[in-house]
């Protein structure tokens, strides 16, 4: 494997160490944060968190919550996120996905850091815009698939309230782990068995927000059609696109 394609894990331990400690500083001033189901992250081997992402902080948020240390997929360009949202991720490193386009190094690095019995976070939706709950992206169910690690499914409630406004309340909470998926061997039969399985994925992330914010997993009719309406992924820029 070459060395663009492998990513080592785990990395930068003592700056890592020193940013954790300050972000989570930071975000318990500004919010009240409540964090349970820590004990679903298994101690050793390989695991994927997967979390809903309905604002610029989740990545802070999961980085510092997770008892042990994440190696996530973030993206490479963010032209609307203030500065120092585009700087811890850039400090404590990260792999870079393209939205809008196939990388193959994204899933190369992932595989790597999963080969190692690393920790990888990923935001299945593939960005966050919208504050409510989107169809994963195929990233997640195919890296599952191919490092067969399981993937322990993440809520994330109140990030979105996190600044400029009174002090709120912010819970992430840990599922229990899902085993990996088992998909035929290609065809529209495997990306159907896959996109299930990130719709499974999906509707355990559900059970942890409010019934608001569950997109097709709400019981309210005019909350699944909010979500079916900025269900698509609505980044087309050329800037966005990479390899």
């Amino acid at each position: 494997m070459g060395s663009k394609n492998h990513m080592k894990y785990p990395r930068r331990r003592a700056a890592r160490a020193v940013l954790r400690a300050a972000t989570g500083r930071v975000i318990r001033i500004f919010g009240d944060l409540e964090v349970v189901g820590t004990e679903h992250v298994p101690a050793s081997g390989p695991i994927i968190l997967a979390a809903n992402h309905f604002n610029f902080v989740d990545p802070p948020l999961v980085l510092y919550a997770s008892p042990r240390m994440v190696e996530f997929i973030g993206r490479a360009n963010r032209p609307n996120s203030p500065l120092w949202a585009r700087m811890i991720p850039q400090l404590w490193g990260f792999i870079r996905a393209y939205r809008g386009g196939f990388s193959r190094s994204t899933f190369k690095q992932s595989l790597s850091v999963l080969a190692q019995d690393g920790v990888l976070g990923i935001f299945p939706e593939g960005g966050s815009w919208a504050s409510l709950l989107r169809p994963a992206r195929p990233g997640l169910a195919y890296i599952a698939l191919q490092s067969q690690a399981s993937v322990v499914p993440i809520s994330i409630t109140g990030a979105e309230d996190l600044l400029g406004g009174p002090r709120r309340g912010v819970k992430i909470q840990f599922h229990p782990a899902m085993a990996p998926p088992q998909a035929s061997v290609g065809g529209k039969a495997r990306r159907a068995e896959l996109d299930a399985y990130g719709d499974q994925v999906m509707a355990q992330i559900a059970t942890g927000l409010p019934d608001g914010q569950r997109g097709k997993f709400s019981t309210d009719s005019a909350a699944r059609d909010a979500a079916l309406a900025v269900s698509d992924f609505p980044f087309h820029a050329e800037e966005l696109r990479g390899g």
